[in-house]
């Protein structure tokens, strides 16, 4: 059987059908920055959807420009969820009150940033199709639009 790899997969929002590959010992932010580790704005949805559908999206802007820390432990399965939002972060739901570690040899979990842009943060192998692809993806170009509340 192949080696498992922490990865977030989109499963509400403009994130639906992401795959991001979350390394070992890795220290990510997610956000609607572009400047985040992993960036919403990047989303192939978001990227495809016309500018007045992305501006006028309330439950996106639920979504801070830094909303989500995670750190990955090394080899454990093992990761820290820091909320860095006013909007909230939920972890089967529940809120997230600073922190919380989940460890992914357990099983997976569902993560709902602010009201809708949802992940299942599981474990897939590293000859997944979708891992594969997402370590593939050259990076993306900047889609013009200002970072803003």
């Amino acid at each position: 059987m192949a080696d498992l790899v922490p990865v977030l997969i989109g499963t509400a929002g403009f994130v639906v059908g992401e795959c991001y590959v979350l390394d070992e010992g890795a220290d990510v932010i997610v956000g609607r920055s572009r400047t985040c580790d992993i960036s919403l704005r990047k989303a192939t949805a978001y990227l495809n959807a016309p500018p007045q559908v992305r501006d006028e999206d309330h439950d996106f802007n639920t979504v801070s420009r830094r909303h989500l820390r995670l750190q990955v432990s090394a080899g454990t399965g093992s990761l820290k969820l820091h909320d860095l939002s006013t909007n909230g972060s939920f972890v089967n739901d529940e809120p997230i009150n600073q922190s919380r570690e989940v460890n992914l040899t357990e099983g997976s979990f569902s993560l709902r940033l602010g009201t809708r842009e949802s992940f299942r943060l599981t474990r897939l192998p590293q000859d997944d199709p979708r891992v594969i692809a997402q370590r593939a993806k050259p990076t993306q170009v900047d889609d013009g639009v200002d970072d803003k509340d």
